[in-house]
């Protein structure tokens, strides 16, 4: 027999994840995505047997350096560069991809675009409007517009440039500034 407080608790769990109710089937899939140099390769999760089951793969022009999905789940944006460690590189580049809802396949959704140097980072603001793209060397930060369609994920030339310096010499600055 069940008590008042399993109750109380299973109640509580379908009000704070009500996709996962007793009442309704789970019918997301759960997919991975990881890279090796330039190939990002789609992976099925089989959460019965512990797997992971190869399903396609897509290259890009350079080595992957990091993605970052849109909030809408719709599309994954991909920066790449044939930059690394001590190596500037000359093929920067955004891309991105059209998610298919049911596989989890990957499309190509616009051309890639190009970035100012290698980016080590990158990943997209809560409204899904803007990707926001680190680079090391030299020490930048720029923020591009995403297109409402997620077409061409960055506008030409950056809409906000932002010069960092070096950090070590921005925490001096600060630390020195500072009263305790």
């Amino acid at each position: 027999m069940i008590n008042r407080r399993t109750f109380a608790a299973l109640l509580a769990g379908t009000v704070a994840a009500p996709k996962r109710a007793w009442s309704e089937p789970v019918t997301a899939k759960t997919v991975f995505y990881t890279s090796v140099g330039p190939d990002l390769t789609l992976f099925d999760i089989d959460v019965a047997d512990a797997a992971l089951q190869k399903r396609a793969a897509v290259t890009l022009p350079a080595n992957i350096q990091y993605a970052w999905p849109h909030p809408s789940k719709r599309y994954l944006y991909v920066v790449s560069s044939n930059g690394g460690p001590g190596v500037a590189g000359d093929k920067h580049l955004a891309s991105a991809f059209r998610i298919d809802p049911a596989s989890g396949a990957l499309q190509p959704h616009g051309e890639p675009q190009a970035l100012p140097s290698r980016p080590i980072h990158t990943s997209v603001d809560k409204s899904g409007e803007y990707l926001l793209t680190a680079y090391n060397d030299p020490s930048n930060v720029t923020v591009h517009r995403i297109k409402n369609d997620g077409t061409h994920p960055l506008d030409r030339t950056p809409m906000l440039p932002i010069r960092t310096g070096r950090p070590s010499a921005l925490l001096a600055r600060a630390s020195i500034g500072s009263r305790h």
